[in-house]
Parts: C-alpha cells; structure tokens; sequence
C-alpha cells in the first residue's frame, strides 16, 4: 500500500538517514492514524489528501511511535477555512498523547508559531510573521533533537527553540477551528527507531529512483551512485514532492544541466564545503553552431545550467560557462553559466563564472514573477553579466567585473528587464564591487535597462543597497541600452560606500522613507511570505 512505509536509504559521508514513516494517501485510506476531534476522510476526488473537514474547536490525527526521539517530521498542508481570526492548521512532533506535544502552527493572523502543548495547556516557544492564505499549499517541517526544536515554512521562514519537555513520541496533524488537506507526511530521521532498520536494496543506485529525503553522491571516478550530476538529477521522480540532495564530489564536471519544472525540491552541493573544488560547466556561446545544423544556441540556449525547478538549492561550488572569446570569432558571444526560471531558489556559497551575461535570473513568462537569493556567492564577468526579468537578492556577495581592455567602457554590472507590475527585480545588499587587475578606474557601469524585442513593459529596477564600491564604477554609473533611457527606469543606490560610491546627479539615492520597502525580506517575500534570508 502507499500508507506507512519503512525505509532506508544511505547518505553521503557514511552516515545514516531513516524514513522512518511516509503516507501519500494515494491508497486512499488513512490507515495507521489515529484520528481525535474532527472529521477526517481520505478524499475520494483523485486529489489523494487526508482531510479534516469541520471546522470546531481542535481535530487531530496522530501516527507513529511513542519511541520515537530525534526526527524531523514534514507535511504539505493547506488550510481550507478558518472560523475565526486566530485559528490555526498545524503538524506535530513528540506526541505523547492528544493533548501533550510539540507542534508548529499556521495561524490566520498571518503568524507560523512553535508550541508546546501539556495536557491541553499550549505555551508559545517562538513566533514569525509569514503570510497566511486559505487554499494554498504550504510545506511545515517540524524537527526535534535532544532538546533543540526547529520549524520552517516552506523550506524559508525558520523558528528554533530549547525545550525539554518531551523526549520521545510520535507525530500528528490538527486544525483549531479550520478545515484543511494534508498530504505528502515524511518523517526521516538520522536516528532511526528503535526498531531494527530494514536493510538497503540490493539493486544498485544508479538504476533506483533516489528515495524521498535521501542524499545521492556523485563522483567522477565511480566511486558514488553516478558519474554526472544530469544523471543524478534524471533520477529524481517527476513531480517530486520531498528534498532530494545530490552531494558532488571534487572535479571538473563538464556537462549540460537541466533541472526540470516537473522537479522541484532539488539540492546539488559540493562535498568539501570549497566552492572552487566543484566545479559544473560547458562552453556553449550565443553563436555556437548546434551539432544538429538547425542553427545557432543563442543567449539563453548557451546556458550551461537551466534551473526550472522550483526550490532549488545549490550550496558548495561553482558553476561555469568555459567559452574562449579569443579563440572564437562568432558575431554573438554571449555565454550564460546560469539561467534560472523557477520560483524560491538558493544559491549559498556559490561562483558563478562567465564574461558576457553570466547569469540571467529569469522566470516562466512576462506575467510571472521568479524569486532567487544568492548568498555570500562570487559572480563574475564584464557585458550585461547579472541580466534578466528575474527577482533576486545577492546577499554579502562578491560582483567582480573582468578586464576586457577599455579604460573607458568596461562594461556594465546589470541589465535588468524587470516586468512593470513588478516592483522588485535586483537588489544587491551588502555586497562588494570589486575590479579584476588592469581594469581602469571609473570605466564600469552599475548597469542599463534590457528591453527585450523592445519591450517597453521591461522597466528595470536595480537597488544597490550598502554596498562597497571599488574605484572600478563610473561616477555616472546608468547608462541607455538600445535607445531606451536608463532614466526612465528603477535604478537607485542607498548608503554605498568605497571609491565607486561618489554621489552625483546622475545617481538616484533612495529616500530614507522608502528603505524599509526595499529589505531583502520585501524582495523575496511574494505572496507565501517566503523568507529563506540566514
């Protein structure tokens, strides 16, 4: 059946992780939960959730293990109706019965809460503000070990706590005064139960599906489940639903990837915690011929790295496009290490290498609007290399332009081709603009408006906020593209510092007043209130 499952998986670096429990309810029935209050049915409309349809005073439904300890416990929910302005949909953890657990809440008043309940009494551990909305799907992730508690919404939003209440127990879900569905339930554990574990399948992992929660090695020597990170990502499921890691080891893996749309929750990290050891690239330009003669790839088709999929994190190396500008004469060279279309990506300690347009955050359409957060990330290049539609906030990042011998024109940091429905595009907060060796001083612009086709919707909005500026950058750091008026577009800077950071007419500085409307948080926040800043 599709209920309860035991199963288990190796993870890299020799240790051991447990799926201790996972329920998709596609068999239909909710066997193994132990329903309190309420009105819980597996529904039978294809959609394949457990719901708790009523919407009085408290409903639970537990399951699991009174020997349960250490676990992190993950469910899709979604609040369907709330009865009041302060009610809540939850998951639970350390279950010791009904009315004794921990448990982290959804609350209507737009708050994500991490309790502790004893018998029937709650105490509030720790309180954020998230956005709340019925009939949307949120991810609560719930994890105890020894006495550290720690939630989070949709893989962002993140509240821990130090309790010592309880120990051990099982897991749940409740609503208070709300209906909900629930779906996708995953409790994986590097402890495990105290029952003996299953041992792992014989079938070798190269031709397995990894399984939900589980880490996957890559190795160019074979010495992991595959030799190319494509092959590893091949392998996860279509329409994935829990975190899947590939863990890379060192070397120079020259290949195309792709994260599929139809695969989100998607974790690619290098094994050393070294950026530079790991490092994922190809050499496709703008005007480099298809092998198949049909033409050439063009801007985005040159990326070495397409990132569709939503929820996307890569952490621990580098990404690159290797194109050799002197060793080629194409009319079109522009060569993209990175192009991103999905929605809540995180790039954590990551190069991104290229010269002209480096990376381009985009998204699916002009309507939709894709988010990305690059932390404490080195980007590199010299034309338009930070471009696209995109949001993204580049947090404590390094923005290096390259030398391409003008002393008057050595390029241009951004151009951005942000939607005008979009009130943010890129934001670099607290980054440094640094300068690679012989580049001239005042010969970098801050960037220019894309308008792509001549789109005169694609107004750009570019904030340098408290930034460190070399002597790189032009003290009239704007400039037009393609006859549209870098005036007319949303380019500000607030509080930078350094050489670069001259304050001219030809700079718009951002009023104080209007600071707190440009935070990293309002950047990325969206309507899910999503929040991955650490």
């Amino acid at each position: 059946m599709a209920g309860l499952t035991a199963a288990f998986a190796g993870f890299a670096g020799g240790a051991q992780a447990a799926t201790i429990m996972a329920d998709t309810f596609d068999d239909g029935d909710s066997a193994g939960w132990t329903p309190s209050g309420g009105t819980w049915s597996v529904v039978s409309d294809g959609t394949g959730v457990l719901r708790q349809a009523g919407t009085s005073s408290d409903a639970r439904s537990r399951a699991g293990s009174a020997s349960w300890t250490d676990y992190t416990v993950t469910a899709r929910v979604k609040p369907l109706a709330f009865n009041g302005s302060n009610r809540f949909v939850a998951v639970l953890a350390r279950a010791q019965s009904a009315t004794s657990y921990y448990y982290l809440a959804l609350r209507s008043n737009n708050t994500v809460e991490l309790k502790r309940l004893t018998n029937g009494s709650s105490a509030t551990l720790a309180t954020a503000a998230v956005t709340v909305s019925a009939g949307t799907w949120y991810t609560l992730s719930l994890s105890v070990a020894g006495s550290t508690l720690r939630g989070t919404v949709n893989g962002g939003t993140a509240l821990t706590a130090t309790d010592t209440q309880y120990a051990a127990g099982g897991i749940g879900l409740a609503t208070y005064y709300a209906s909900a569905s629930f779906d996708d339930v995953l409790v994986d554990s590097t402890a495990g139960p105290t029952a003996s574990p299953t041992p792992p399948p014989t079938t070798p992992a190269a031709t397995t599906p990894p399984p939900a929660g589980s880490t996957v090695v890559v190795a160019k020597d074979g010495s992991g489940q595959y030799t190319t990170v494509q092959a590893a990502v091949n392998a996860v499921p279509a329409n994935n639903t829990q975190r899947r890691t590939i863990s890379v080891k060192p070397g120079t893996y020259r290949e195309l990837v792709t994260i599929p749309s139809n695969k989100p929750f998607v974790s690619i990290v290098g094994s050393t915690g070294n950026a530079a050891d790991v490092v994922i690239t190809y050499d496709n330009a703008s005007g480099t011929p298809k092998p198949d003669g049909s033409g050439t790839y063009g801007t985005t088709g040159s990326s070495s790295v397409f990132v569709d999929g939503n929820d996307f994190i890569a952490r621990n190396l580098t990404f690159a496009n290797s194109f050799d500008e002197a060793a080629h004469d194409y009319s079109a060279e522009q060569a993209v290490a990175v192009t991103t279309r999905g929605d809540r990506l995180v790039f954590d300690n990551v190069r991104i290498l290229g010269n002209q347009d480096t990376l381009q955050p985009s998204s699916p359409g002009t309507a939709t609007v894709s988010r990305a957060y690059y932390r404490n990330c080195y980007i590199e290049g010299d034309v338009d290399f930070i471009f696209g539609r995109g949001t993204a906030v580049f947090d404590r990042c390094e923005i290096r332009s390259l030398n391409r011998g003008s002393t008057s024109n050595n390029g241009y940091v951004t151009a951005a081709s942000t939607t005008n429905t979009n009130p943010y595009g890129y934001l670099f907060t607290q980054c440094s603009l640094t300068a690679a060796s012989g580049v001239a001083a005042k010969s970098v612009h801050l960037g220019r408006p894309w308008h792509p086709g001549g789109d005169v919707n694609a107004i750009a909005q570019v904030l340098y906020r408290e930034t460190a500026m070399g002597a790189h950058i032009k003290d009239a750091p704007w400039t037009d593209m393609s006859g549209f008026s870098w005036r007319d577009a949303r380019f500000t800077e607030y509080r930078n510092t350094g050489a670069g950071a001259t304050v001219t007419a030809d700079r718009p500085q951002l009023a104080d007043a209007q600071a707190p409307t440009y935070t990293a948080q309002r950047y990325l926040a969206g309507g899910d209130g999503w929040n991955p800043i650490f």
